[in-house]
């Protein structure tokens, strides 16, 4: 039996698109004809906006959920609901962060990536005097190029005054006890925040009660669609509610054994195009090569 979904929703790293970030033709045919059906399609990404565009090529979707739920924007990129982390959180966290060499950005409302300029430069210099030492690899990563970089005290005044809204926090290194100790700095605002990943080497901080599927919950209500008819593809722990929530849940082939067990339905791998094939063989009921 075909699955008839009103409405798909797409995560994007390791689920929509190839390892190295790419929308491959074959993909975008296949959400195309699922477009042509009569199916909404909303990017539901922990990417920004602004960053989400890029590889897409302009592909019309007809909406998107992004910072994993904190902005949602019409098809037309108009912003219609914005959830904020806390400004004395953002203060406090900074602070706690900065204590230790860690990677870590501040994501605003207007796609904009923060860094501390005097924290960036200790991580370089760092990186410098051992190119092997772990997390070297995100100094060649795109948006660490296109960072906003500022010292301490201008950050800190833009978001007191409000002139920066921040919706997460970004943290990057490989070992799993550094991304512990994120943690722990964190639990002083526990009721405030979610903690989240979209990847083993991250972690993500989001408003207390944000997620994907709460974003998603605009677009249901506007097009008049129940969970029950709503397709959700993920692959990492911040597409857990929204592979809860959905009637029809499917997880990448390249998931965790444990985002797997949350989906009904399990999609190829994401450098496979796995999306695409699942549309095709499930949705639209053309035969596997």
């Amino acid at each position: 039996m075909l699955l008839t979904p009103g409405m798909a929703a797409f995560d994007m790293d390791g689920t929509l698109l190839t390892h190295d970030s790419k929308l491959t033709e074959g993909t975008k045919e296949a959400l195309r004809q699922l477009q042509q059906q009569g199916c909404k399609l909303v990017l539901s990404t922990g990417r920004m906006y602004g960053s989400a565009q890029i590889p897409i090529d302009s592909f019309p979707f007809d909406g998107y959920v992004c910072s994993n739920g904190g902005t949602v924007f019409e098809g037309d990129g108009t912003l219609v609901r914005q959830w904020l982390l806390p400004t004395e959180m953002v203060i406090g966290a900074i602070h706690a962060l900065r204590q230790e060499t860690i990677y870590y950005e501040l994501h605003d409302t207007n796609s904009n990536r923060w860094m501390i300029k005097e924290d960036r430069e200790c991580l370089e210099a760092t990186m410098s005097e051992d190119a092997s030492v772990e997390g070297f690899s995100i100094l060649s990563f795109p948006y660490y190029r296109l960072a906003r970089v500022e010292p301490l005290a201008e950050v800190l005044e833009k978001v007191e005054s409000g002139e920066v809204e921040i919706v997460k926090f970004f943290v990057w290194h490989q070992d799993p006890d550094r991304l512990e100790w994120v943690k722990e700095q964190l639990k002083p605002w526990s009721e405030q925040v979610t903690i989240t990943s979209s990847g083993k080497q991250n972690v993500e901080v989001i408003p207390q009660g944000v997620s994907k599927w709460e974003g998603l919950q605009y677009f249901c209500e506007k097009w008049g669609i129940s969970p029950e008819k709503v397709m959700a593809f993920g692959d990492a722990e911040n597409d857990r509610e929204a592979l809860t929530g959905a009637g029809y849940s499917v997880a990448m082939e390249n998931a965790s054994d444990e985002i797997k067990q949350v989906a009904k339905y399990i999609a190829p791998h994401h450098n496979e195009e796995g999306v695409a094939r699942f549309i095709r063989e499930r949705v639209l009921g053309e035969k596997g090569e």
